[in-house]
């Protein structure tokens, strides 16, 4: 078997990531005249930290929740998304919502009334330098104090967030596989790149060659071993050279200390979640979705029928809330990525959000009829490589590193913003990089 891509004469791209960032450089590369590839590992479709529904058995969304984009750039894609079908606006009642009392707050008021950044959870101060604004500060991912409906609009993708980046390539027409794991990538003699792939459905995929190749997993192992390699290479090709070539030397040093701290990234760079999602009998709460932050538990809560053509059933009203990453990690750290983990996280996060919306309601405290709970090892990234690049281009060796973990922590307003843009960057500087080959 072979891919009808692969025939093509035009330059072929490995693009090592189906999440936001690998999907969005694609895109680029595809509409640049190029012809991607795009791998994930994700069972039956891409979609990365988007593919929650999947994964959630009511068959919301269980990642990212909304997507906004602050910076020009990712703007006008997801507004060019908007105008394709692909994303519509959620608008509802956004706010903050007490956990001791005190109800919920519309963002109208509480965006005038606090600065962004500055609310806390309670006993505790906002994130410092160098600490990520996008967890476990009192509004997640600033839902709340950058709500901003007039200029940057909060998006959902339709029918669910996990139908993005599989749409996105349908329409584009990018060739996409999954339940493929890139297990090395190696240089090919003359330029370009091998895959050593495990896969049960690409097996044809293991006998081609790419003119370049983009990593964009939100794991950077990969990404490490890969640099690595080519630290190695360079190694043994000035293995001959006389001690005074200092250029060769410093070049292998810069590649081996990147591969280094992609791996302290991988090691202790990541932040965990669990998403929990609900049914409840009743329906009369007075908000949409609201940051929570005076919960040590739960710090976002929306109700999924607010979110535009979301269909959940006729009976009650579905709840998803994100958990803190101190709950998330005190969980794993008791449990371990077990099944245990999710049915006690399920059974403490649906005690938390029946208190909530108990208080928000004023009524009487109502237990879930279903509930569930999925694990997000590695949901953030708590540290980064601090670049001012969104993305990391090796021009000799035609290889583009994209991921949240690149640019300078709290860069941008979401994690989502982040790994987007750093996939934008990374397939535009690979297409300018073959066009003038």
């Amino acid at each position: 078997q072979t891919s009808p891509y692969a025939m093509s004469t035009t330059p072929r791209v490995a693009v090592v990531g189906g999440g936001i960032a690998g999907t969005l450089a694609s895109l680029v590369l595809r509409n640049r005249g190029l012809n991607p590839l795009l791998i994930d590992q994700g069972r039956g479709a891409v979609g990365g930290r988007l593919r929650g529904a999947a994964r959630s058995k009511l068959g919301v969304d269980a990642g990212a929740q909304f997507f906004r984009a602050y910076d020009p750039r990712l703007g006008h894609v997801l507004q060019m998304m908007e105008g394709a079908g692909l994303l519509k606006r959620w608008e509802g009642r956004f706010g903050l919502l007490g956990s001791q009392g005190g109800g919920f707050l519309p963002s109208s008021i509480v965006g005038s009334a606090a600065p962004p950044g500055t609310m806390g959870r309670q006993g505790e101060t906002s994130p410092g330098e160098g600490q990520p604004k996008a967890t476990d500060c009192g509004d997640f991912c600033g839902f709340v104090s950058h709500h901003r409906p007039d200029s940057v609009p909060t998006y959902v993708a339709l029918p669910s967030n996990a139908d993005l980046c599989p749409k996105i390539c349908q329409m584009a027409d990018i060739e996409a596989v999954t339940d493929t794991r890139v297990i090395k990538a190696e240089m090919v003699e003359g330029g370009g790149w091998s895959l050593d792939l495990e896969s049960s459905n690409y097996d044809y995929l293991r006998d081609e060659m790419f003119d370049a190749l983009v990593l964009t997993t939100h794991d950077p192992s990969l990404a490490s071993k890969t640099v690595q390699s080519i630290a190695q290479a360079e190694a043994q090709a000035s293995a001959g050279l006389s001690d005074a070539d200092l250029a060769a030397g410093a070049i292998q040093a810069r590649l081996e200390n990147l591969a280094r701290d992609l791996q302290l990234i991988k090691d202790s760079g990541r932040q965990p979640l669990f998403t929990w999602s609900g049914r409840f009998s009743s329906s009369c709460v007075p908000f949409d979705a609201a940051s929570v932050p005076g919960s040590h538990v739960v710090q976002f809560l929306a109700r999924e029928s607010s979110k535009p053509d979301r269909h959940c059933g006729t009976e009650g009203e579905v709840w998803t809330a994100m958990s803190t990453s101190t709950f998330a990690k005190d969980i794993l750290e008791r449990y371990g990525k077990t099944r245990e983990a999710s049915e006690e996280a399920s059974i403490i996060l649906s005690q938390e959000v029946a208190g909530l919306l108990a208080i928000a309601t004023g009524n009487k405290k109502e237990t879930p009829t279903e509930a569930s709970a999925v694990r997000w090892a590695s949901a953030f990234t708590s540290q980064t490589l601090g670049l001012k690049e969104d993305s990391i281009i090796l021009h000799p060796w035609r290889l583009a590193i994209g991921g949240e973990f690149i640019h300078e922590i709290n860069a941008y307003e979401t994690p989502f913003e982040a790994t987007a843009l750093s996939g934008l960057e990374a397939g535009d500087r690979i297409a300018a990089l073959l066009q003038q080959t």
